[in-house]
């Protein structure tokens, strides 16, 4: 039976370090099934869904906290399942380019959230420019619940320029024609 782990290493970002870190998983007998890696000032974020037998993982959960402290790595682990997608008829891909100010990617989330949208995927950046600095935040939607799209898109304007955005975008994707 295959069983599953979501591990998250946390650590300075410097050069090898991604390799130890797939080499040790690997040595273990775990199988990286999906990954994302991200670099966040001077850290690096792993993320990383393994599978394998009962005992590999056993061997991972046992072994990788002694290996991060060698690497000077933060690192979590949970078990889970292979995840199961939901069909979703719609999907979309919303974009603001705002002021950066504290709040900003919150108000987005709780927009789609309040329009029955489920995010899927999100990054954003902050533009260092003068006089001031731009968010450019991206997400990746899908329709969770019964809802009007176009309506979405409406509201999602007026949203975007009720915060004063400088360029905004939200194009909606049907699945099924």
């Amino acid at each position: 039976m295959t069983h599953y782990l979501v591990v998250t290493a946390i650590g300075t970002d410097r050069p090898g370090i991604v390799n130890e870190v797939t080499r040790h998983v690997s040595g273990c007998g775990c199988n990286i099934v999906d990954s994302r890696l991200g670099i966040f000032g001077n850290e690096f974020t792993f993320i990383m869904l393994l599978s394998g037998d009962w005992n590999s993982l056993m061997q991972l959960e046992i072994s990788l906290p002694l290996r991060s402290q060698e690497w000077d790595l933060i690192t979590m682990m949970k078990r889970t399942e292979r995840h199961q997608s939901l069909q979703y008829d719609i999907s979309a891909n919303a974009e603001i380019l705002i002021r950066d100010q504290p709040g900003i990617v919150s108000q987005c989330t709780q927009f789609f959230s309040d329009h029955g949208w489920d995010i899927q995927a999100m990054q954003t950046i902050t533009l260092e420019q003068q006089p001031f600095n731009l968010l450019k935040a991206s997400f990746q939607l899908n329709l969770a619940k019964q809802g009007e799209a176009a309506g979405s898109q409406a509201a999602f304007a007026g949203f975007c320029r009720e915060l004063g955005a400088e360029s905004f975008e939200f194009i909606v994707n049907n699945k099924h024609a």
